[in-house]
Order: structure tokens, then C-alpha cells, then sequence
């Protein structure tokens, strides 16, 4: 049974959610936050454009990037 299944009036609850906090909506509250937390770091899809940034932003000593100017891309 869930708390929102109960109709009957809860006086000790109402004095305690009065004096101390409601409790349980804090920890759903904070139970969300976490979960957008872990969402938000474990979200990878920022990750697939790296390496073609990455190689835009490069600097070569020589003045050009690999693959431009004539150059040759180093082989592995």
C-alpha cells in the first residue's frame, strides 16, 4: 500500500510533517536530483564529435593541419 492509497486523516503525521519537515517529499526530492545527477554524468552522446573537433583545433608547427597543404596524415 502506498501513502497516497490512505484517505484516512493522520494527525500524528500532520503534527510531525509540522514540527520536523515532510521527510518523504525531501527524499523524493532529492532522490530526483540524484537521478538527473547520474543522467546528466553518465550521458555520452556529447562525446561522438570529439575526435572531429579535436582534429579541426589541432596546431601544426608547420603552419598546416594533416590532410591540407600537400601534407600527409601520419601512419599508425
Amino acid at each position: 500500500m502506498t501513502t497516497t492509497a490512505i484517505s484516512a486523516p493522520t494527525p500524528i503525521y500532520d503534527t510531525l510533517v509540522q514540527e520536523r519537515g515532510d521527510a518523504l517529499t525531501a527524499s523524493r526530492i532529492a532522490a530526483a536530483q540524484t537521478q538527473d545527477q547520474a543522467q546528466q554524468a553518465l550521458d555520452w552522446s556529447g562525446v561522438r564529435g570529439a575526435p572531429a573537433q579535436r582534429d579541426e583545433r589541432s596546431f601544426s608547427a608547420f603552419g598546416h593541419r594533416e590532410g591540407q597543404d600537400g601534407a600527409q596524415p601520419r601512419s599508425s
